[in-house]
This record gives structure tokens, C-alpha cells and sequence, in this order.
């Protein structure tokens, strides 16, 4: 049973570091698409950064 337990918690872990790791990546790929587009981007994130706007101007 505490076995179940461990491998439930570092699946959940995987997952939520996937998460993160993909939600940082995507904000990245909009910060640099403004810039290779020659306009300067505007950035608004949350406390986690897990909702994130992106404006280029």
C-alpha cells in the first residue's frame, strides 16, 4: 500500500513539473516570436506564472 502511495506521488509530481516546464517554454516561444518580429513584448504573469499574457508592441 505505501508503495501505491510513492509512485502515485511522483506521478503527480512528473506531471505537475511537466506542466511548469511546458507553461514556461510556451511564454518563451510568445516573448521571442514578438522580438524576431521586431516589436518589443509586454509581459503579465501571476504569482506562478501559470496564467501569463503577452502583448508586442
Amino acid at each position: 500500500m505505501k508503495k501505491n502511495i510513492y509512485i502515485l506521488i511522483l506521478i503527480t509530481c512528473t506531471l505537475f513539473t511537466w506542466a511548469f516546464y511546458s507553461n514556461y517554454q510556451s511564454f518563451q516561444l510568445a516573448k521571442n516570436t514578438c522580438i524576431e518580429s521586431g516589436k518589443t513584448p509586454y509581459s503579465e504573469k501571476d504569482l506562478l506564472a501559470i496564467n501569463w499574457t503577452v502583448s508586442c508592441k
